[in-house]
């Protein structure tokens, strides 16, 4: 049995603080004597990239990948960087995917390391403290905060609010009309002298109050009877108006707005997005697929196989290595995977056979 190696906190990674070549290199050594292999390969891998900066074969960018400097290395020179591409995908895992890191992973990359011992950064001090990193990083934040105009609350800049507003204004203008406006009572008749006409006085008595209102039934006027023309024909050529406005404010969806290709991403979101599409796909073979093929490509320069062996060749090693039944260790790296349960159960199994072996 071989003794288990230290294990990387899941979760995402820090922000990475990139300094001088140097530095990641002292950091990488001393994570090295501590064992702690993940923290070396990561630490080991930025100084290479450093280096390479600093010697002025790729250009500073800080949003390149682990893979993007490989590929950019092995462009830049193609005889010197061939162990880059499988230390990139070593960081990768280790940094984004959370898995131990293994001293032979180290060592390869030790070995293979030509660039960390540069010269200093031309545009930058050799030491730059993390202290003030952050002050720099307060300091910016706290302009683009100043400089930012004052935006009005979200309610406030949202058009359907003021159509509903503006609605609820008109109805409150058009029940005001209905109710407020009617025809001028009709005028008395006047005799043909143009005298006015005056009611013959009353000698009848006036009928006792009942004690209950008369009910005199259900009108048979309109509402809109008594609404003067004007009214009523601007009225329901603004409820038209209106409804057009509603109708193509709904229907517009904006401009089209064109993005340079190809979109940089970084590899943690690109990881957790590939993760969330294996997890709605519910393809538990795939993932498996996935899973068993990288162990086995770490495994393959310990045990000494290649890609091309036989399953059984390939678990017979296993099994004498690790003292493990060979039916569940051709279960861990070839039988199907039907659920998510037995999927969760390959995984543990894979992890466990890869700290062991390596």
């Amino acid at each position: 049995m071989s003794t288990p190696l230290p294990h990387n906190h899941f979760g995402p990674p820090p922000e990475p603080a990139l300094g001088p070549a140097a530095a990641h290199l002292a950091a990488a050594e001393d994570a090295a004597r501590r064992a702690d292999f993940g923290t070396a390969l990561r630490e080991r891998y930025r100084a290479v990239t450093r280096g390479l900066e600093q010697r002025g074969i790729l250009e500073e960018q800080r949003a390149r990948t682990a893979r993007e400097t490989a590929q950019a290395a092995t462009s830049a020179l193609p005889g010197e960087t061939v162990e880059l591409p499988a230390a990139a995908h070593s960081f990768d895992e280790i940094v984004y995917g959370g898995r131990p890191g293994a001293e032979a992973e180290y060592r390869r990359l030790e070995q293979a390391d030509q660039f960390s011992v540069a010269p200093p950064p031309k545009n930058a001090p050799a030491e730059i403290t993390e202290q003030r990193r952050k002050t720099r990083k307060q300091r910016g934040a706290r302009e683009k905060k100043e400089r930012e105009p004052l935006e009005l609350p979200a309610l406030l800049r949202d058009w359907r609010f003021w159509a509903v507003l503006g609605a609820l204004l008109g109805i409150v203008v058009l029940v005001y009309l209905v109710t407020h406006i009617s025809p001028p009572p009709p005028s008395p008749p006047e005799h043909h002298d143009n005298t006015p006409y005056t009611p013959p006085p009353s000698t009848s008595k006036p009928p006792p109050t009942p004690r209950h209102p008369p009910n005199f039934g259900e009108g048979d006027d309109s509402i809109f009877e008594r609404l003067p023309a004007w009214a009523a024909f601007g009225g329901a050529q603004l409820l038209i108006a209106w409804g057009a406005v509603l109708w193509w404010r709904g229907r517009r969806r904006g401009a089209v707005v064109r993005e340079p290709l190809p979109v940089e991403a970084p590899a943690n979101e690109v990881l957790a997005g590939q993760a969330g599409l294996y997890r709605k796909s519910r393809d538990h073979d795939h993932v498996a697929a996935k899973l068993r093929a990288a162990t086995l490509r770490r495994l393959r320069p310990t045990l000494g196989i290649t890609a091309e062996t036989l399953p059984e060749l390939v678990i017979a090693p296993l099994a004498a290595r690790l003292h493990a039944d060979p039916a569940m260790l051709r279960a861990a790296l070839y039988d199907p995977v039907p659920d998510r349960g037995t999927l969760e159960l390959v995984a543990a199994q894979l992890e466990w056979i890869e700290a062991e072996v390596l």
